[in-house]
């Protein structure tokens, strides 16, 4: 079992989940969630065309025009804090500031996904922790082995949580600015 690869997958996966809660500020990445049907199968929005973002307004350039209605009712469907305009081959989408209680529920959702992280990091933490004694049990391991492996499992785990708390932290930072 490999800990530190596991542990690493958990707090990437936070960070990629942190990435798809709206906070004051709009990036390209803010609609990488979106996924637009074109002749029948579900691509990424990044694939359908050039994204661009300036101040709380992200345009989108579309390699094919016929597609502008897909994209935007793909967009509508996934964002309801998005205005989407349609434009000449292109999509507009203009982003209302987040009111504070929209804020103060999206710190909650983070914090929340925070825990479940952090839950998750334990758990690989347990798993490991039973493999070892599992092993001492059977003999292939030593009590000085099982010892050390805690220890170390303990460390990574630390180490990931931390992880997950700076991402919350600079989170919550961004949640703050408007």
């Amino acid at each position: 079992m490999d800990l530190k690869k596991k542990n690493s997958d958990t707090v990437e996966h936070f960070k990629i989940e942190l990435k798809k809660l709206r906070s004051g500020r709009v990036t390209a990445q803010s609609l990488d969630h979106v996924k637009v049907d074109v002749m029948g199968s579900m691509k990424p929005l990044k694939a359908c065309g050039q994204i661009s973002c300036q101040d709380r307004q992200i345009l989108i350039v579309l390699y094919d025009p016929t597609m502008t209605h897909a994209v935007a009712k793909s967009i509508e469907d996934a964002s309801s804090h998005a205005q989407v305009i349609i434009e000449k081959g292109q999509v507009r989408v203009n982003f209302s500031p987040p009111s504070k209680e929209t804020r103060l529920e999206t710190l909650k959702l983070a914090s929340k996904k925070a825990e479940e992280a952090k839950v998750s990091i334990r758990q690989n933490r347990k798993e490991m922790i039973d493999l070892l004694k599992k092993q001492k049990s059977t003999s292939e391991i030593t009590e000085d082995m099982q010892k050390k492996g805690e220890k170390k499992a303990q460390e990574m785990t630390d180490q990931a949580i931390k992880e997950v708390d700076v991402a919350l932290l600079e989170k919550e930072k961004e949640l703050q600015e408007v």
